[in-house]
């Protein structure tokens, strides 16, 4: 078995040891909020909690991330362990990946000659980048002009800023188009206004 396989078939393992698990040993501190395309909800058998957004291609859900770069989405078991428990843990989803996070969400800067920031990019080793436009505050403070964002990926978004000229923005529109037609998770098309990702 090549060393490639070997890794497959860990993670594998992994992930079944992870579903198998019972809501009272699933580890909270590992729970982080995730973006997913809208159409993974419209049959109606999604097996957890999830949230519409006023982006209407974009819906937020939970996930826990387990061993070897593997995740479970939350499921309503769970879901309604927590509820049960007194514990808030949409917030606390949020709080983790706070503290999970630098305090500057980005991965890549986007800056002009004179070396002023107008964009970056969120490509974690995690997997979860766009989660990070939740941090609206961090992301603020980047930008104090005002920002917009783009998710095409689940796994890769982009912050920039407002005031952005015109050859910027073409810049950003095609890294934003390549993720979308080239990554392996396509997310959504188009570009969006921090308040898209409140609840509709």
């Amino acid at each position: 078995m090549s060393q490639f396989d070997e890794s497959v078939e860990q993670q594998l393992s992994s992930l079944r040891e992870g579903l198998k698990l019972p809501p009272e040993q699933v580890e909270i501190a590992k729970l982080f909020p995730l973006f997913a395309p809208s159409s993974f909800f419209q049959s109606g058998n999604w097996p957890g909690p999830y949230m519409r957004l006023r982006a209407s291609r974009i819906s937020l859900t939970w996930s826990i991330h387990l061993p070897d770069q593997t995740m479970r989405y939350v499921d309503r078991d769970t879901a309604r362990y927590w509820d049960k428990k007194g514990i808030d843990w949409k917030q606390l989803a949020l709080r983790n990946l706070a503290e999970h996070t630098d305090k500057n969400p980005a991965t890549h800067e986007f800056r002009r000659t004179d070396g002023k920031l107008y964009g970056i990019a969120m490509m974690h080793p995690d997997g979860i980048g766009p989660s990070r436009l939740l941090l609206q505050d961090r992301i603020s403070a980047i930008f104090p002009e005002g920002y917009r964002i783009a998710l095409p990926e689940m796994s890769c978004a982009f912050g920039f800023s407002s005031e952005v000229n015109d050859l910027e923005l073409d810049q950003i529109q095609k890294l934003i188009d390549d993720c979308f037609n080239k990554g392996t998770r396509a997310l959504a098309q188009g570009i969006y206004t921090p308040a898209d990702l409140h609840p509709e």
